[in-house]
Formats: C-alpha cells, sequence, structure tokens
C-alpha cells in the first residue's frame, strides 16, 4: 500500500511528539493499511509475516484508528481476536552463564555482561549509561529506562562489582559514556548486542543479548523469590510481562506431578 492519506496526521503528531525510530516504525507498519478497512485487516492476517511482526503491527493500527475515530466495534474485535503463536524461548543454565563468562576477555565486556546477567539490564540502558550514573554505596542510576521512568538499582552481585571497579581503573577516557567502543565513542545497542550474541556463538550456544535478562528473571524465580518481587527487580508495569519472562522448570513440573499421582 503505498497512499498513506488516511495516516497522515497521525503521522504528524507521532513525529512531532515521539523519537524519529517510532514514527519510522509507526510509518512502517500503516504501510500495510490504506484506510484500515475490515478486508485489509482480514489480508493482513491471512498474510505469512512473522507472528511477532503482525502482533506489533496491529498494535500501532489500533492506536491509528483510535486517533482517527475508528476504531469501531468490528475492527476492535477482529484485531484483539488474533493471536499470536508464542514460541518457548530457551533460558541459559548456569553452566552455560559460567562457560561464557570464563572466556569473556575485557574488564569491560564482564562488566556489561554482568549488569545484563546479575542486574536485569536491558541493552539499551547498559549501553546508555554514563559515569555519572555511578552512584555512592554500589547503586546505579538508570534514566529514562523504558516507561520514560528514572530509577536507582542496587549492585550487589560480586562480579558486578568486581568488573565494574577493574573497568574504572582502567579506563582512560573523558568521555561522558560509561562503556565505550574500540574508537573510544560510546558503545551502541547494536554494537552490545552483536558482542553478547558473538560471545554465546562462539562458545557453541544459541543465545543472544536479551537471554540474559530472561536468566536474571528465572534466577529469582528458581531461588523462591515471588513473582511480584520479580516484576519490581524486572521494572514491569504488568506482571504478565514478567510471567512470558519465566521457563517452568521441567524437574520441578515432573517433581510435583510424581508428588500428586503417586499420592493417589
Amino acid at each position: 500500500m503505498e497512499s498513506m492519506n488516511s495516516w497522515h496526521k497521525f503521522l504528524d503528531d507521532v513525529r512531532a511528539t515521539r523519537s524519529e525510530n517510532t514514527y519510522k516504525n509507526y510509518r512502517n507498519a500503516l504501510k500495510h493499511f490504506k484506510n484500515g478497512s475490515l478486508d485489509e485487516i482480514k489480508a493482513f492476517l491471512s498474510g505469512n509475516l512473522a507472528d511477532s511482526t503482525k502482533k506489533q503491527t496491529l498494535k500501532v493500527l489500533a492506536i491509528a484508528l483510535e486517533y482517527n475515530d475508528a476504531y469501531d466495534k468490528a475492527r476492535r474485535k477482529l484485531i484483539k481476536s488474533y493471536r499470536a503463536n508464542v514460541s518457548v524461548q530457551e533460558c541459559p543454565t548456569d553452566e552455560n552463564i559460567e562457560l561464557v563468562w570464563g572466556n569473556l576477555l575485557t574488564h569491560r565486556d564482564r562488566a556489561m555482561f554482568a549488569l545484563m546477567a546479575y542486574n536485569g539490564l536491558r541493552i539499551g540502558e547498559v549501553a546508555g549509561l554514563d559515569m555519572d550514573d555511578l552512584l555512592k554505596g554500589n547503586r546505579l542510576m538508570l534514566r529514562n529506562t523504558k516507561g520514560k521512568h528514572d530509577t536507582i538499582i542496587p549492585l550487589v552481585h560480586s562480579r558486578v562489582l568486581s568488573s565494574l571497579k577493574a573497568y574504572i581503573k582502567e579506563r582512560k577516557s573523558e568521555s561522558p559514556a560509561l562503556f565505550l567502543n574500540y574508537r573510544g565513542a560510546r558503545i551502541s545497542s547494536n554494537g552490545l548486542t552483536q558482542l553478547i550474541r558473538n560471545e554465546f556463538h562462539d562458545n557453541g550456544l544459541d543465545f543472544h543479548a536479551h537471554s540474559l535478562r530472561r536468566y536474571f528473571a528465572n534466577t529469582l524465580s528458581r531461588n523462591g523469590i515471588p513473582v511480584q518481587d520479580i516484576q519490581v527487580a524486572m521494572r514491569h508495569a504488568n506482571i504478565v510481562t514478567t510471567m512470558g519472562y519465566l521457563n517452568m522448570d521441567e524437574d520441578k513440573t515432573k517433581s510435583i506431578l510424581q508428588e500428586v499421582y503417586h499420592a493417589v
């Protein structure tokens, strides 16, 4: 669909109030629809795009239709009827993490890896850290995080503390950015994503940077932390989001079922 006439005013407002990346993402999503008719939505749902793409595109369409006062009952029902086929995402084991940790070559890489694995920081949060965000008392300021909130988190894990201390000691730069690439500029989110993916793959593991946040959540869960507290540690607004990170422990499930059925 080339015509964007139905979405011009909406996209203009997005461009004026949101980031350029958000504007581009919204514009690309709405290219699938001339005006968001029921027939267009049905045709889109029958297409071969990935489930994640469909889900995000429909979310944008719903926002745009609402803006245009066109999100009627029929469209709402059709859009909400879509259910993505969510595949189970594997979580790194403690052994996987130990393997990668043992092969990380620099204090910088260890510090970034540790912040994601043991504090659950997102990729963009690590890349966006400044030197001034390291606070007294082993605390870290996260500024303008997802949800547009500032928050202070405690740094407790020994690997986080030791790797950060070693990295800061050897760091030679006047840049305000905490983590630098090999050219002396702030490491980008894409650069960090690729670095962590390469570390996993070099050790024969099919994981990626966000897998470390999943590992963080599941580590808390395996140690008996209630899901409500995990939600707080993950900084999720909705507990349903937190639940999506938690992998049911197969051995624990087997033990529970054996206990129940053997008792019958």
